[in-house]
């Protein structure tokens, strides 16, 4: 059984987490170049989640999915010189997100996927009247999740 197989088997059946990422961070996530995700609070998921990728303005849309195999808090210096290379940034912009905190978070992610065609910002709302990109991250019931991305089939 392949690591991806087993990670899709023990995915939280419960939610979905969904991360706002700018354009060029969704492509590279979804191109394989950056597995690291940061974030500035700790999302509170179950290991491994599946991940909705929504890449930001100008695109305004959710492109694709990953999965969040790991969550890890840890004061800057450590998490980059953990994760500093896979994060698709330099240091001077990692010093730069994080200023103003001592600790962040760093989510590695597995299993990147494109969808077959992005889903518009409008649309996402149309399915679930509820839906905006969050700032940092959100989370949608699995149910929900789905739903959004059979949008895209």
């Amino acid at each position: 059984m392949s690591n991806s197989s087993i990670a899709h088997a023990a995915l939280d059946p419960g939610r979905m987490i969904v991360l706002p990422l700018k354009p060029r961070f969704a492509e590279a996530i979804l191109a394989g170049a950056k597995t690291v995700e940061l974030r500035r609070s700790e999302p509170k998921i179950v290991v491994p989640t599946r991940a909705l990728i929504y890449a930001t303005s100008p695109v305004r849309a959710l492109v694709g999915t990953c999965i969040v195999t790991s969550v890890v808090s840890e004061r800057l210096a450590a998490l980059w010189r953990e994760f500093g290379p896979r994060t698709g940034i330099n240091h001077q912009e990692f010093l730069n997100y994080f200023e103003g905190v001592e600790k962040g978070t760093a989510l590695t992610l597995a299993d990147p996927a494109s969808l077959p065609q992005p889903i518009p910002l409008t649309r996402l709302r149309e399915t679930s009247p509820g839906f905006r990109p969050p700032q940092s991250f959100a989370y949608v019931d699995t149910r929900t999740g789905d739903e959004l991305l059979r949008l895209a089939a």
